[in-house]
C-alpha cells in the first residue's frame, strides 16, 4: 500500500491527537488515569511476531516500515524483531471483564454454565492399585500364629499395593480389650501386635486386621494359638476321708489349707491324717504361670509313691485320681508325678482316736469357793467333799437361781479323752434352765430359775451321759448334803478307782486349765 506520508509526520499527527484527548477528557471531568491508561497503551509495543491475523480490538498501533521502530516507554523490553504491517489499524478500547484472546492453534471447550462442579466436589481419582494380602484368609479359616506363655510376642502385618501409606486397625474378636489378661497391644502405623501372654485358659486370641489407604481396604483374619511353656512340677488338690478342710499343693510344693467357712487360705507344712484314713488326689504337669502343659480337657494318669512301703495306693480311673491308704503312723513324704515332672509334700499320719465310750463329767459350784466338786461316769453322781471322803449321791443338790458349771469331755474306753468340750451338746428337761458356754473356762454354765428335779443331758455323737439334779426353793432351808449321803441311804465310798474317768475328771476340775492343755497336746500330736 502506499504510504501518504512520512513516519516523522506520522508520529507528530499522533502525539498531537493524544494531547487533544487528554485536554478534552480534562473539561469533561474524566480522570488522569484514563488518559494515562490510552497513552501508556498507545506507546506499549506491539510488535511480536505471530503467525494468527491481528485484532483489531487489541492492537493500539500497527507500524508499517520494517526498518522503523515505535517509541516505548523507558522500562519497557526491547523489541527483538519488528513485524511489518502493510496497513495502519484503528485502536479500539477493550472492557475490563472481555476475555483473553484465545491463542491461535488451541481450541476452547464450550461450558455450560449450569453444569459447573465446585472443586470441593470433585470425585477423588480412582484408586490405581488394589490394597492385598499376600496370604489370603476368612474368618473360618485364618492365618494361624503361635505364642508361647511367660515368652514375648511379636508380628508385623504388611499389606501390599494403595495409593499411599497404608494404616492397620486391629480388633479382637474373642475378648475385651479392657479386661485382657495377655496384654496384647498394636501399633496401626506399623502394624505390629505384640504381647507376653500369661494364660492358655481362653484358648487362642482371635483378630481381625484391617489395611486400608483411606480410600480402600483389605482384610485377614487372624488367630494366635498360646501354647504353655516347659513343664516346673505338678499341682494337684488334696481331700482326706476323715477331714472336711481340703488342701491345695502348688507345684513348688506349697501347701495351702482351706477350712470350710474360713476366710481364706492358710499355707502350713504338712497334712495331718490318722492311721486307717485315705487322701484322694490327681495331679497336673504346669509350666512356670500354672498353665497345664499336657494336652486334653481331662485328668491324665498320674502317679503317687510314698517313703512308707505300708502306705497303698490306688489310681481311680472313673474319678481320674489316685487314692493313698493309709496304715501305720508317723511322718511320710508322698510325690505326684505327671508329664515328666513331680511334685512332693509331707504327710503326718497320727494314730486313729478310739472310739468314744462315754463323756466324762465334773461339775462345780458358782462360786467356786467351797472346794466341792462332783463326778459322774453313767448314772453314778459321785460327792468329792473339800475334807471328806467321797460319797455316791442320787442328784446334786442346788438352789433355786443358782448357776453351776458343767466340764466335760468324752472319753474312750482307757479314759482318755477324745474330743474337746465344744464337741458336745447340752439339753435340759426344764425349758427355763440357762444354758451358756463359757470359751474361756472352756466349760458351759447352768443357770436354774425353776424348784424342782433338772436333768442335764450331754451328748457326743450317739453316746450321751445325764446330770440329775435336785433344785430347792429359795425360801426353805436346804438340808445340806455336804457331809451326808442324800435320802435314798446310799452309803459314802472310798473306793473310787483312780485310774479310771472319774479319776481324770477330778483332776481336770481340779485344774481349770484342764481343758486348754488338752487341746495343746491333742493339736501338737
Amino acid at each position: 500500500m502506499n504510504q501518504s506520508c512520512k513516519y516523522t509526520l506520522r508520529r507528530n499527527a499522533a502525539i498531537g491527537a493524544a494531547i487533544a484527548i487528554v485536554t478534552a477528557s480534562s473539561a469533561f471531568g474524566i480522570g488522569a488515569s484514563a488518559a494515562s491508561a490510552a497513552t501508556d497503551e498507545t506507546a506499549a509495543p506491539s510488535s511480536t511476531t505471530t503467525s494468527a491475523p491481528q485484532d483489531a480490538t487489541t492492537a493500539a498501533t500497527a507500524t508499517t516500515d520494517s526498518d522503523t521502530q515505535q517509541a516505548a516507554p523507558d522500562d519497557a523490553p526491547a523489541d527483538p524483531a519488528p513485524t511489518t504491517d502493510p496497513a495502519p489499524t484503528t485502536e479500539t478500547a477493550a472492557p475490563d471483564d472481555a476475555p483473553a484472546p484465545t491463542p491461535a492453534g488451541s481450541t476452547t471447550p464450550a461450558t455450560d454454565p449450569g453444569t459447573t462442579t465446585p472443586a470441593a466436589e470433585q470425585p477423588a481419582p480412582e484408586a490405581s492399585t488394589p490394597v492385598t494380602w499376600a496370604e489370603p484368609s476368612t474368618e473360618d479359616a485364618p492365618i494361624v500364629l503361635t505364642a508361647t506363655a511367660g515368652q514375648p510376642f511379636s508380628h508385623t502385618f504388611t499389606a501390599q499395593g494403595g495409593d499411599g501409606p497404608l494404616e492397620y486397625l486391629f480388633a479382637p474378636m474373642n475378648f475385651d480389650p479392657t479386661n485382657d489378661v495377655n496384654g496384647w497391644s498394636w501399633n496401626e502405623q506399623t502394624g505390629v501386635l505384640s504381647a507376653t501372654p500369661k494364660s492358655t485358659f481362653d484358648g487362642p486370641a482371635l483378630f481381625l486386621v484391617t489395611a486400608t489407604d483411606l480410600h480402600q481396604t483389605a482384610k485377614q483374619y487372624v488367630q494366635v494359638d498360646i501354647e504353655p511353656g516347659a513343664p516346673v512340677g505338678v499341682t494337684f488338690g488334696v481331700d482326706s476321708s476323715d477331714s472336711d478342710v481340703s488342701w491345695q499343693v502348688d507345684a513348688d510344693g506349697t501347701i495351702r489349707e482351706y477350712t470350710p467357712g474360713g476366710t481364706g487360705e492358710t499355707v502350713v507344712s504338712e497334712v495331718p491324717a490318722t492311721v486307717g484314713s485315705s487322701m484322694t488326689l490327681a495331679g497336673l504337669a504346669v509350666d512356670a504361670l500354672g498353665n497345664r502343659t499336657t494336652p486334653g480337657d481331662g485328668y491324665p494318669r498320674s502317679t503317687v509313691t510314698s517313703t512308707t512301703a505300708s502306705d497303698g495306693v490306688v489310681w481311680d480311673p472313673n474319678w481320674s485320681a489316685n487314692t493313698v491308704t493309709f496304715s501305720e503312723p508317723g511322718t511320710r513324704t508322698l510325690t505326684v508325678s505327671e508329664g515328666g515332672v513331680s511334685t512332693s509334700f509331707t504327710v503326718r499320719v497320727s494314730e486313729a482316736p478310739a472310739a468314744v465310750a462315754g463323756i466324762a463329767v465334773g461339775v462345780l459350784p458358782a462360786d467356786e469357793t467351797s472346794g466341792d466338786r462332783w463326778g459322774v461316769e453313767g448314772d453314778v453322781i459321785t460327792y468329792y467333799p473339800a475334807d471328806g471322803d467321797a460319797q455316791r449321791v442320787d442328784a446334786i443338790p442346788a438352789r433355786q437361781g443358782d448357776r453351776v458349771q458343767i466340764r466335760a469331755l468324752a472319753v474312750d474306753a482307757d479314759g482318755q479323752p477324745v474330743g474337746d468340750h465344744t464337741d458336745l451338746t447340752f439339753t435340759s428337761d426344764v425349758a427355763s434352765d440357762r444354758i451358756e458356754y463359757d470359751p474361756e473356762a472352756a466349760a458351759t454354765w447352768v443357770t436354774f430359775d425353776h424348784a424342782s428335779p433338772h436333768t442335764i443331758t450331754m451328748a457326743y455323737g450317739d453316746v450321751t451321759s445325764t446330770i440329775r439334779f435336785e433344785v430347792q426353793p429359795t425360801a426353805t432351808t436346804v438340808v445340806s448334803t455336804t457331809h451326808t449321803p442324800t435320802a435314798s441311804g446310799t452309803l459314802a465310798y472310798t473306793g473310787a478307782d483312780e485310774s479310771g474317768p472319774l479319776a481324770w475328771a477330778l483332776g481336770l476340775l481340779a485344774s481349770g486349765a484342764g481343758l486348754l492343755v488338752w487341746r495343746l497336746r491333742r493339736r501338737l500330736g
